[in-house]
């Protein structure tokens, strides 16, 4: 029962790193420039919103497939729910949090007014950076 639970965690880790990158790029340098100019509201929906186009539908739909009876790992549905949260919870983490941390990061150490603009390039070069070494990583 555990090893399940290990090896669902393990695919879903896989799942999250095959973030999809051109949602993630659009989605982080945006997000990053708002966070930067200090809309973090505006900055989270705009995000939440990228991450939902373009990895979320998905995984909603492999939940209701699995659901349904075809999941993602084989074992208890314990292991399929297992799955898809390492699958969210990598996807939002390093697809689309981490590169708009980032971008943020030194969006405010920028001065002169560009640091929006800076903010962005980094998001979306480290989304970019991100996504070819995940694919490198086997997934």
């Amino acid at each position: 029962m555990a090893a399940d639970l290990f090896v669902a965690a393990g695919s879903g880790l896989a799942l999250g790193l095959a973030f999809n990158p051109i949602a993630s790029a659009v989605g982080v340098a945006l997000a990053a420039g708002l966070a930067t100019a200090g809309r973090m509201l505006a900055a989270v929906v705009v995000l939440a919103g990228a991450w939902l186009l373009g990895d979320g539908a998905y995984l909603l739909s492999s939940a209701a497939d699995g659901l349904a009876g075809s999941g993602l790992v084989s074992g208890a549905e314990s292991a399929q729910w297992v799955a898809l949260g390492f699958w969210a919870l990598a996807g939002i983490a390093i697809g689309y949090a981490l590169p708009t941390w980032a971008g943020t990061f030194v969006g405010t150490r920028v001065t002169h007014g560009t640091g929006w603009l800076s903010a962005g390039v980094v998001a979306a070069t480290a989304s970019g950076a991100l996504s070819m070494l995940s694919r490198g990583l086997g997934t």
